[in-house]
């Protein structure tokens, strides 16, 4: 989902901005959701941000009031956990972040379940050497692709000790025993997180903020990932848009999406004329989705700020190794 570029309502508790790269907070309470958000016991005191209303952000305040102070951020997709409910608002806690929510941007049950799923990436690491992935929840059923042991897939869904995924541009399904979950964590940031992160200083007092990623940004990050990726797994891909990401953060490189990817010397399609290519006919919806997920803060490199073809000393995703 494209987050559109829009303004920040203040008043309102929700402020609404383009995509921005989230770095949330880690939180024991919502663990449980984070090793299996398939789980549907893990959702009993759970509630997820839901903004699709506004494509924005809502402020957590201090208290059960738009009069109080913000004290953090929620994003589409967060996870908190409910602790409470007071005159239309609800006690939460997420991450480093505890306070109160207007009910009415919250989801629970299995609303939240699927909310969550929507809005966030589920990585799984393959458990075993020559994995198959079948083309049915069954052992009967073809074989489409034999995984490598600590090969990265995307999980999509899950149903009687079957993982739907998608890897290496397939889809199929691996035993639920074959695959640990890799889910990120997505809670609320505290007000100071969320203003490092995205480099915005937070007026609580002004009507709008100008986006930190502008649409053109996003579309460029998305031909790159075309470009390098585009035949890797999604996990490959949102790899490939982590490794800017952590480049515009990165004091050895240049602040912008688009300095860093022109950069001489760094990335081939830039020079080569492929990246002016595909921007002109246009980039498929999966490496659109990867961009939006590496700035809203999808890792799966963590620090990497380089990658490869090929094997070698770091982390492999597919057939690129990142380090």
């Amino acid at each position: 989902m494209r987050n559109k570029k829009m303004a920040m309502t203040v008043a309102g508790c929700i402020f609404t901005l383009s995509a921005v790269m989230a770095a949330p907070v880690y939180a024991d309470t919502n663990a449980a959701v984070y090793n299996n958000p398939f789980d549907t016991n893990n959702w009993s005191d759970k509630a997820v941000a839901d903004l699709s209303s506004t494509d924005g952000y809502a402020l957590v305040r201090s208290e059960a009031d738009s009069s109080g102070s913000c004290v953090g951020v929620l994003t589409s997709g967060a996870l908190v956990t409910v602790e409470g409910e007071k005159n239309g608002w609800t006690k939460i806690s997420s991450g480093n972040v505890e306070g109160y929510v207007r009910s009415d941007l919250l989801v629970t049950g299995g609303q939240a379940e699927a909310e969550y799923l929507s809005e966030n990436t589920v990585y799984g690491t393959v458990i075993g050497e020559g994995t198959p992935m079948y083309a049915q929840e069954s052992t009967d059923s073809s074989v489409v692709l034999t995984l490598e042991d600590k090969a990265g897939v995307t999980l999509i869904s899950a149903d009687q000790g079957w993982f739907k995924v998608t890897a290496a541009g397939q889809t199929g399904y691996i035993a639920t025993s074959a695959v640990s979950i890799n889910a990120d964590m997505h809670d609320a940031q505290t007000l100071e997180a969320f203003e490092t992160s995205t480099g915005i200083t937070t007026d609580t007092t002004a009507d709008t903020v100008d986006s930190q990623f502008s649409d053109d940004e996003v579309q460029l990050l998305a031909a790159l990932i075309h470009c390098e990726a585009g035949g890797e797994s999604y996990t490959g891909k949102v790899a490939v848009g982590a490794v800017v990401l952590n480049r515009v953060n990165s004091s050895a490189f240049p602040n912008t999406i688009s300095e860093v990817i022109y950069q001489s010397g760094q990335f081939t399609p830039a020079s080569s004329g492929a990246l002016a290519s595909t921007l002109a006919s246009g980039v498929d919806a999966e490496c659109y989705a990867a961009a939006e997920d590496a700035l809203q803060g999808s890792n799966p490199v963590g620090s990497c700020l380089y990658f490869h073809a090929g094997g070698g000393s770091g982390l492999t995703i597919g057939n690129q190794t990142f380090y």
